[in-house]
């Protein structure tokens, strides 16, 4: 006499019999009370979950049905042995999950999907389901979207990842476990915009990425996509320049050797996304590691940074030889680093003699082994 014993075809006879009787025969019939908290949903039409578990003990060979008496509802027993069977329980007291749009706390995340408050990826045994968080303020940020594919980066902060482990495991096996998967993207530090339930669309692979030792190690990647009703959260370029700057706190915190490994291995083609206006999110190591070479002198005109920025370094920007929205790369052979005057110079009149400078400059300076200049016409 256990809830353990129950089977999927035993509920599913308890649940005609329901239908059949209709429900307060059904209660009167088994002696049970209306449902206070957990139901049971199919096919849009709700169940009294304890009192159909108890019905349905008495559908096994040998068995009789269960008096409320014998056995406890809730969580820990009726809820988790019906889900165990694939059948959807809901809460009449829980809190619905959230429109993709919604913008989530912390502790909102925790108590709407029921996971824990720590971590990118969060699995909730109880309502089994994986919320996954890609978050740029932790960290130097190397998920990325690409159209409409996110390329998240697995669990393990340090050394390499291991496909195996923990919930890297759970969203590699999703497809083949149905596990709902849902996705939510901090835009704005200790925010989260919820997107929705998402898909793995390709299969995991790895890249090389900085531990949090700041050595380099293999990550896993995991490209997913939204399902029809979910939302990519669009970035308004206030929020794209915030998660840039503060990419680039982070990058400045790096050895000139770290950000030569990370920057020499940058995907060649920053992260674009929805937005509210067209925006690229730039790879911060990529940017930095130009300015770290030019040691304050403007690739163009070869003249001292003009200034201090606020933390006494000299102020030079970062700029793209062939510009990213005509197709050119985040890559260390297309990046330099100008003075204002001549990052002005560059967006008003983009000379072809002061293009193939700037490119032979940088490839000659970074040491690129891996491939010829830029070719400008």
């Amino acid at each position: 006499m256990a809830l353990s014993d129950l089977t999927a075809s035993a509920v599913l006879k308890a649940i005609e019999e329901f239908d059949r009787l209709g429900r307060d025969a059904f209660l009167k019939k088994y002696g049970f009370g209306k449902a206070r908290d957990f139901v049971l949903q199919r096919s849009g039409h709700s169940y009294d979950s304890k009192a159909i578990a108890g019905a349905a003990h008495g559908y096994l060979p040998g068995r009789t049905a269960l008096t409320w008496r014998q056995f406890s509802g809730g969580e820990a027993t009726v809820e988790k042995r019906l889900e165990a069977l694939g059948f959807t329980i809901v809460s009449n007291n829980r809190e619905p999950p959230p429109f993709p749009g919604a913008v989530l706390t912390n502790e909102e995340i925790g108590r709407r999907f029921a996971v824990g408050n720590m971590g990118g990826m969060r699995r909730s045994k109880k309502r089994n389901l994986l919320v996954i968080i890609s978050d740029p303020f932790k960290g130097l940020y190397q998920d990325r979207w690409e159209n409409d594919v996110l390329h998240y980066t697995g669990m393990g902060p340090s050394g390499d990842q291991s496909l195996g482990y923990a919930q890297n495991r759970t969203l590699a096996e999703s497809p083949k476990t149905g596990i709902p998967v849902h996705l939510l993207e901090a835009l704005d530090p200790q925010k989260y915009t919820y997107a929705g339930e998402v898909n793995l669309a390709a299969a995991p692979y790895q890249e090389d990425q900085l531990d949090e030792n700041d050595r380099m190690r293999k990550v896993w990647m995991f490209p997913v996509r939204l399902k029809s009703d979910g939302i990519i959260p669009a970035l308004t370029d206030q929020q794209a320049r915030v998660i840039e700057e503060n990419q680039a706190r982070i990058a400045r915190r790096l050895s000139i050797e770290q950000l030569a490994a990370r920057a020499k291995r940058a995907q060649k083609q920053p992260s674009q996304r929805a937005a509210k206006t067209s925006v690229y999110v730039r790879d911060a190591a990529v940017a930095e590691y130009a300015k770290r070479l030019a040691n304050g002198i403007c690739d163009l005109c070869e003249q001292p940074a003009p200034f201090q920025n606020k933390a006494n370094g000299a102020y030079l920007e970062c700029h793209h030889i062939i510009w990213l929205a005509q197709g050119g790369e985040d890559t260390i052979a297309n990046t330099v680093a100008l003075c204002p005057n001549c990052h002005r110079k560059m967006h008003v009149l983009n000379r072809n003699t002061d293009k193939r400078k700037l490119a032979k400059r940088a490839v000659d300076r970074a040491d690129i082994a891996s491939g010829p200049y830029l070719q400008i016409e």
